[in-house]
């Protein structure tokens, strides 16, 4: 054992001495204090809190401050994409029917893919309100019944409780997710939930190998939101600052991608001010920028192709890729055509820093309407100046030099807020990855005390920052950068569209026609943008590919490592009948240390310590004995005479009543020790201090037994496990046991080594009375 504040034995030893030299062996034991065995104690539902909270964010004025702030964070990848997508679909000047081409796939992507599929279907795919990636896994795996990291098992803890609750436990044991049973719609009693969806959940609960490969696609989508994540910014900055080479043609363009990594730079500066700070800031310049695209767009179709609008006909989108003319570049155009639809994953994983109602609101009511415009508006200009075809945005912005230099400002301020979105979204999907153990423990800083997903991640900061301004030190401008964007956003579309598919089976139970329609219609129309998308990888793709990669292979590496922990810890867990009943009765206390220590090898019964000791465990059943507590039982062979085995637990509310944050029930047969759940808002500050012991101690001891000031002051001891993992080759070692000993000593303990952050500081435990425990885990 070693102290937390000072990391040596000696202080620990002082500490514990003191203690008990406090009390002569004479006094009695103070009465045992018994919450009812086997039932939590304040087990108030939070749901009502999670429900008052929704209602709120839903009422009128939430619901149009969401929608203002949506305008500046969600949409405004989707927003800005007029400025890049026509000028890089094309290699030399087009013809009518190209242009009319063009824009007629761009129109039906837009239409299908982004109104259809995400605004009218995906968005409904959300996990108490997040959504994304691990959001969609998360909402799965609680409709399926499976914790992949303990071979499909839930923890008893994990039944109980199940996120914030413990009313809803019957649904979690049946497999079925928290809440009450889905309404039986039309669709629904045609559905799947008495024939398929049961047996595809058994079938997931009893294969590790289909939940391995479910973890997997999910960590593959993850990555490759993070790989062109890092894109996003650069693609639309630089392709802002492109206006430059328009009225000045002999700028150079490094002077143009070093004025763009300022700029980004900048931009990740502001960060810490929080989503709804800079959706707020960001809303006007947005909302300027779609009025601007209205106004310039309706004036380029009016004087240039009022006609147009025929774009819409599906014949031109057939001819674009039959016709003789345009053959050979249509099926390497979709993949720069895509550019106009990138951000709609981005937009569903930021939901959770706003509302789905918001989101759709801003882009059925603003976003799709302008933009649509503005690519009307813009392939009229080029019908009549093909020309220009490499800088059709801006040089199709009529009304001389003034209002130019205008336009040119606006654009690249909505540049600078479209990055956001990208942004926003690793920041929840990060969050999200870090709740499933696939992310080492990070500071996560809350922004807003009423949307749980506004938040700011500092350690992504700096490692999107980075990787971005790197992007345009490599690629310098947009048309490069165009090549290399789009192969992960397409790969990520595609494993949305699996897991709607399995999400329309297991989660709504709907009839099987629908998720084999869906994945027929929209599995087709993004399997074609996919594999034009993959042809960028050796003209630039490689650069996301790469970053996906790693963010894929550290994430599944550091899943890995965790879920041995745990499942180590399951297979050597022990019942508190064998860590107590030897010692059950309890003996006087120990006027010294040295007692504790002949104690230990005459083989006594056990010591009972003066005070209180704070066992702090993921791990809180009632049969199970915490590791951290068998390991100071058997070592020291004594016990605070009041013990409380104490789990720290986030909950999705804002904020937890102090009456409402505690969870007590006694641990049965074990007089003085109870189990205790603190549960913490998102908003709330995780803090073990004085004011959570007169809480703890104030509800434990009913009777009012306990001196509670004498307690606080110096009478308690936190006792953390730091354990470490470590591969064990003895014996008769398999290949498989090899191969897994040298993953864990040489991959992931470095890794975890490096990654690590004390419990004890971040959750304000008093150095000089915590003792860190440390424990070898030979896997």
């Amino acid at each position: 054992m070693s102290s937390a504040g000072t990391r040596s034995s000696p202080s620990v030893r002082s500490q514990i001495s003191i203690d008990a030299s406090a009390a002569s062996p004479a006094v009695a034991a103070p009465p045992v204090i018994r919450p009812s065995a086997g039932r939590w104690r304040n087990d108030t539902d939070l749901e009502k809190q999670v429900e008052l909270q929704r209602s709120q964010a839903n009422n009128l004025r939430s619901t149009v401050l969401l929608t203002y702030g949506a305008v500046g964070v969600a949409l405004g990848d989707l927003g800005t994409s007029p400025i890049y997508t026509l000028s890089s679909v094309f290699r030399a000047p087009p013809s009518e029917d190209e242009v009319l081409g063009a824009m007629s796939i761009i129109f039906w992507a837009m239409t299908l893919i982004l109104l259809v599929k995400y605004q009218l279907i995906v968005l409904n795919a959300d996990d108490h309100g997040e959504g994304g990636t691990f959001a969609l896994y998360s909402l799965l795996c609680r409709f399926i019944g499976i914790n992949p990291g303990l071979k499909g098992k839930p923890t008893a803890d994990d039944l109980s409780l199940l996120r914030y609750s413990t009313s809803r436990g019957q649904y979690a044991r049946q497999g079925i997710a928290a809440g009450p049973a889905p309404k039986k719609t039309l669709l629904r009693r045609m559905g799947t939930g008495d024939t398929i969806a049961p047996a595809l959940r058994k079938l997931f609960r009893s294969s590790r190998v289909a939940q391995t490969l479910l973890l997997l696609l999910v960590l593959m989508m993850t990555a490759m939101v993070i790989g062109d994540g890092v894109l996003t910014p650069a693609q639309t900055v630089l392709g802002a600052f492109g206006a430059i080479s328009v009225k000045a043609p002999s700028f150079p363009q490094s002077s143009i991608a070093g004025i763009s990594m300022g700029v980004l730079a900048l931009l990740f500066a502001v960060q810490p001010l929080g989503s709804q700070y800079l959706g707020d800031v960001y809303a006007p310049i947005l909302l300027l920028w779609f009025l601007l695209q209205i106004v310039v767009g309706i004036h380029n179709i009016a004087v240039f192709a009022p006609w147009i609008g025929k774009a819409i006909n599906p014949y031109y989108l057939y001819r674009f890729f039959t016709s003789g003319v345009s053959a050979d570049l249509a099926w390497r155009s979709t993949a720069t055509i895509f550019l106009c639809i990138t951000g709609a994953e981005a937009s569903y994983a930021d939901m959770g820093h706003f509302t789905r109602k918001s989101i759709r609101i801003a882009f059925v009511g603003i976003l799709y309407p302008s933009v649509m415009i503005s690519y009307f508006g813009q392939s009229a200009w080029l019908i009549k100046n093909p020309g220009s075809y490499a800088t059709s945005f801006f040089a199709s912005i009529p009304w001389g030099h003034g209002f130019f230099y205008f336009y040119f400002v606006v654009t690249v301020l909505a540049a600078c807020v479209a990055s956001q979105t990208m942004i926003s979204a690793a920041y929840s999907i990060v969050r999200q990855s870090m709740a499933l153990r696939c992310f080492p423990r990070m500071k996560v800083i809350h922004t807003s005390t009423k949307v749980a997903g506004q938040i700011w991640i500092p350690a992504v900061t700096v490692f999107i920052g980075a990787f971005t301004i790197a992007a345009v030190g490599i690629f310098q401008n947009s048309i490069a950068l165009g090549f290399s964007y789009g192969v992960c956003v397409s790969t990520l579309m595609m494993g949305t569209d699996l897991l709607i598919a399995l999400t329309m089976i297991v989660v709504w139970e709907l009839p099987l026609i629908c998720p084999i329609l869906f994945l027929l219609f929209f599995g087709f129309i993004d399997s074609i943008f996919w594999t034009a998308n993959l042809t960028k990888i050796p003209l630039g793709g490689w650069f996301a590919v790469a970053v996906a990669a790693s963010v894929c292979l550290f994430s599944y590496i550091w899943f890995l490592g965790t879920s041995l922990k745990r499942q180590y810890a399951v297979e050597h867990e022990e019942n508190y009948s064998d860590v107590m009943s030897p010692r059950s009765q309890p003996a006087q206390l120990a006027p010294a240390l040295s007692t504790i220590y002949q104690n230990v090898q005459a083989g006594y019964d056990l010591t009972r310590l003066p005070g209180l000791g704070l066992f702090y465990s993921e791990q809180n059943d009632e049969r199970h004995c915490p590791t951290v507590l068998a390991k100071f039982v058997r070592r020291l062979n004594a016990l605070p005479e009041l013990s409380a085995i104490v789990t720290v637990r986030s909950v999705p509310v804002s904020s937890v009543s102090p009456q409402e944050r505690l969870l007590l029930r006694d641990v049965p047969n074990c007089p003085g020790v109870v189990q205790c759940i603190v549960r913490y808002g998102y908003q709330d500050k995780v803090s073990q201090g004085d004011t959570f012991l007169a809480a703890l101690l104030k509800e434990v001891d009913r009777q009012g037994a306990l001196d509670i000031n004498s307690l606080c002051q110096d009478r308690v001891m936190y006792v953390i496990l730091s354990s470490k993992l470590s591969g064990d080759r003895r014996g008769n070692p398999t290949v498989a046991s090899v191969l897994k000993a040298g993953f864990v000593n040489w991959v992931y303990a470095p890794l975890a080594q490096i990654l690590s952050i004390s419990v004890s500081e971040n959750w304000d435990l008093p150095q000089d009375r915590t003792l860190q425990m440390g424990v070898s885990l030979a896997i």
